[in-house]
């Protein structure tokens, strides 16, 4: 299969910063003139302090990288030949797979796995800021020029043996074709990033001493967020011009212990250069994306990094949904709502439940899941119907959860109680605005009125040991709970991805 590759291709306005327009115009022009023109003298320079139109070209393109410039309009579509030149501006793609043995994603011995992609990178961001790091370099370089033709009068000379090889097998070789005029040995050798890629085992003490391939899956991933978060921290804040990395990771929770699980996933942020800013405006050069199952590595409050991933029936297909940033409003409530939800996780089950039930406190989930066991809907939790109860802490936000929810198209049934207030109270109205179609319980004053109660729950440990007994349910609770629950049918559970970039 050949593969053909096209771009729409354009040039800066700027005379200065189009190679093209120069020649066009100047014909030779005097390069170092128009580089201090151009504000990028210095970079334009060669070894020597001189600027030549190879130098020149070079400096431009550092400074067309890191610059706001006004291009032309776009020419038509043309093939593209210097395919390679242009992927070394895209950022470098890695998939960190859900893989069965995780161990061949970590082994050494293969150029391609994740493990050595990564060592090959913290070797080039890490190395590179060592002043020796040249000396790597001219050792290379000497064995490269001692094990090949000569390529310059400066370079030093090839070995001798390796002339005589080639002649033996030119002479070898024009006896059985004569054809054969002569016969190039040409030896590849590695460059550091590549041996550094290659060529590193990593022996881990955890009582015993063996290679990391050797080790149980969970330290093998764990060892491969700890190069990432070492990424984070190598080339930030330095002049050294890096290619972007794109991280894509399938199930990042699978093999962690779930306690680590919310480290691994600051990392996976960091990584991507995000903030809890709740109004971030700059997205991190590095980006990652990843597709999870756990509630430890979403967060209700950034639901604008979250897509939900659904597959209703196969004639619709799979369904990807995401909302923006400006569901919540004004930046005063959504911070009063990543406050409310960042004291624990239960909230971020949310994006992976069929349905929902919003409700106001505790009691009211300990009483609806007692009253869905009464009535044979639930065996011991909501989760056996894909359904989450999300307590608010309060009426006055349960609108906020009802925005989220509508925006990402999930079902769910609210309990209101009115408080004996009627609905026009402030804080009911903005529930019933944001209903949206979906199901409301309502209650004339509170819960323990309707339950037949002169007193409030003291606590959770109160209403437990209430409802723990089925004769304490009366029938206005059944028909409240049979009016918040889902219908019996159900579609299947969506997926979520997280996104590790702002919007």
């Amino acid at each position: 299969m050949k593969s053909e590759y096209f771009a729409y291709q354009t040039e800066p306005k700027l005379l200065s910063l189009s190679i093209r327009k120069i020649e066009e115009t100047f014909g030779k022009p005097i390069w170092s003139d128009l580089a201090h023109q151009g504000g990028f003298l210095q970079d334009a320079k060669n070894e020597d302090g001189l600027v030549t139109k190879a130098s020149y070209r070079s400096g431009l393109e550092q400074y067309l990288l890191n610059n706001d410039v006004e291009y032309e309009e776009p020419s038509a579509l043309q093939a593209l030949s210097g395919i390679a030149n242009l992927f070394s501006f895209l950022p470098e793609f890695y998939l960190l797979p859900a893989i069965t043995d995780y161990s061949s994603e970590i082994d050494r011995r293969s150029s391609s796995t994740v493990f050595c992609q990564l060592m090959g990178n913290l070797s080039e961001r890490l190395l590179h800021t060592d002043p020796r790091y040249t000396e790597i370099e001219d050792a290379i370089n000497r064995i490269r020029s001692l094990l090949n033709p000569q390529k310059s009068i400066d370079a030093s000379p090839r070995m001798a043996a390796l002339d005589d090889i080639e002649l033996q097998l030119q002479n070898v070789l024009k006896e059985l074709m004569p054809s054969v005029q002569t016969v190039n040995l040409n030896v590849e050798i590695e460059n550091a990033k590549e041996i550094f890629s290659r060529g590193i085992a990593i022996k881990i003490n955890d009582g015993v001493v063996t290679d990391v391939v050797d080790k149980g899956h969970g330290l093998q991933r764990c060892l491969i967020f700890s190069l990432l978060q070492m990424l984070i921290k190598a080339g930030r804040g330095t002049s050294i011009n890096n290619r972007p990395i794109f991280l894509a990771i399938e199930e990042p929770e699978l093999y962690i212990h779930p306690h680590c699980q919310r480290l691994i996933f600051s990392v996976l942020k960091g990584f991507a250069g995000v903030t809890d800013d709740p109004t971030p405006t700059q997205i991190g050069a590095d980006q990652t994306i990843y597709t999870t199952h756990s509630p430890s590595f979403v967060e209700i409050a950034n639901y604008e990094r979250i897509g939900v991933v659904r597959k209703p029936n196969c004639k619709n297909g799979t369904v990807v949904h995401q909302c923006p940033a400006g569901v919540l409003g004004s930046v005063e409530e959504r911070k009063g709502f990543k406050l409310l939800t960042s004291f624990g996780i239960k909230h971020n089950d949310l994006f992976f439940a069929r349905n929902a039930i919003l409700v106001e406190g505790p009691e009211d989930e300990i009483g609806i899941i007692a009253t869905a066991r009464k009535l044979g809907r639930i065996k011991d939790l909501p989760d056996e119907i894909g359904l989450t109860i999300i307590v608010t802490d309060g009426k006055g936000d349960i609108c906020k959860f009802q925005k989220i929810l509508n925006a990402f198209q999930f079902n769910y049934g609210v309990m209101l109680e009115l408080d004996g207030k009627g609905e026009n109270d402030k804080q009911t109205v903005p529930i019933l605005e944001n209903i949206n179609g979906n199901r409301i319980g309502k209650l004339d004053s509170r819960l323990e009125t309707l339950l037949g109660l002169n007193r409030h729950f003291e606590d959770q440990r109160h209403a437990k040991e209430f409802f723990s007994n089925p004769a304490n349910i009366n029938e206005a609770m059944e028909n409240l709970v049979v009016a918040l629950l889902p219908e019996a049918t159900q579609v299947p559970l969506p997926q979520t991805f997280g996104l590790g970039i702002p919007g």
